[in-house]
Parts: C-alpha cells; structure tokens; sequence
C-alpha cells in the first residue's frame, strides 16, 4: 500500500521551458512539449522546450488594450473582459494594440474568425470604437495586406500560440486562409438582454 501511495504522490516529469528570447517559462508535460514539437510550435534541444513563438507579448497587449479600453466590449457595450482580435487570427491578425479590442465573452464567443462588417451584419450591432471603425472603412484591403504581411513573417513574431499554429499551418501545402466572401451561419440563443446570434458549428 505504501509504494502504491508513494508512485501516485511522486512527482509528475516536466519539461523546461524558453521562449525565443531565453526567457524561462512555466514547466509543461512530456505530452505537451511533443505535441509543441509536432505542431512545427518548438524545438526540443538538451531537454529544454524552446517556443519559436513568443506568448508573453500576448499578456503586455492584453493590459495595453484594457488601460486604453476599461471593462467594456466594443462590440455591444456590455461590460468585457476578453481580448478580441479585429482582424481575425484565421486571417492573419495579430494581437496588437492597434488590431485588439476589449469584448465581452459572448462577442468573443459569436465573432469566432468572422470579419467585423459580417459580424455587425447578423447581429445589428453599431460599435462606436475608432478603432472598429478604421478597420470598417478599409476592410477588405486591410485584410489582403494581413494576409500579404502573413506570408512574409517569421514565427518569432507570432504572440501567442493560435497565431502560431495559423503561421504553420499557412505554410502547408495546399493551405488557404478563409475567404473574404465566406458568408457565417448562425443560430439563435437567448442572453441576458435579448436575443443574440452565435456561429452554427455543424
């Protein structure tokens, strides 16, 4: 019985882990350092996980966008706490002070990868923030230079690690970014004030 509660009281392995500056970062599993590795996210050397994107950059925008914003969505005017991207990450956006606002989790959730003119579009929403509306006025010529910006950066400058797997996985054969005129589907639920629209996942 002893042995039993000494294996299960052992401690778990973990792997070090770098960002690509050297920083030391939070220890992970065996599993997720090979999962890292995998996903073309990291390389392994002399058992250190050395990240080829950099996720604290994400955390300093974070704060910028909530010191410049407060606690109130851009979207529908409810109090938020989440950072959205503006220009989708699925398209190329990065988290940047000047392409991140504060949402609210039920924007956060509805948006998904949906352009802000689709977006305003299905659910009549009129946001008032300058930085919406900069990107309304140009939308689609903003978004083929994401796209082009996309296609010449390198992973370090990825900030966090869903921009990162969007920069591997537009560099496999065959890859396509979403299309300007992919039209969402969206289904009804109900919410605090009224009746909200939310991407259908079929």
């Amino acid at each position: 019985m002893s042995d039993v509660l000494a294996t299960a009281n052992a401690p778990k392995p973990t792997v070090p882990v770098r960002d690509p500056d050297g920083r030391a970062l939070t220890p992970c599993s065996p599993e997720k350092a090979a999962s890292n590795v995998a996903d073309g996210l990291a390389d392994l050397r002399d058992g250190v996980l050395h990240l080829r994107y950099r996720p604290l950059a994400y955390r300093r925008v974070f704060r910028r966008v909530l010191a410049r914003d407060g606690l109130t969505c851009a979207w529908c005017g409810e109090p938020g706490s989440t950072l959205d991207h503006v220009i989708p990450v699925s398209y190329g956006g990065q988290a940047a002070v000047d392409n991140c606002v504060v949402a609210c989790r039920a924007c956060n959730h509805m948006r998904h990868n949906v352009l802000p003119s689709r977006f305003m579009a299905a659910t009549g929403y009129e946001p008032t923030h300058p930085l919406i509306l900069r990107v309304l006025a140009h939308e689609t010529a903003l978004v083929s230079a994401t796209r082009r910006q996309l296609a010449r950066r390198t992973v370090d400058t990825c900030r966090s690690k869903e921009e990162a797997q969007v920069w591997v996985d537009s560099r496999q054969p065959g890859a396509t970014v979403p299309a300007l005129s992919t039209e969402p589907q969206w289904s009804t639920r109900r919410r605090t004030k009224g009746t909200v629209l939310e991407p259908y996942v079929p």
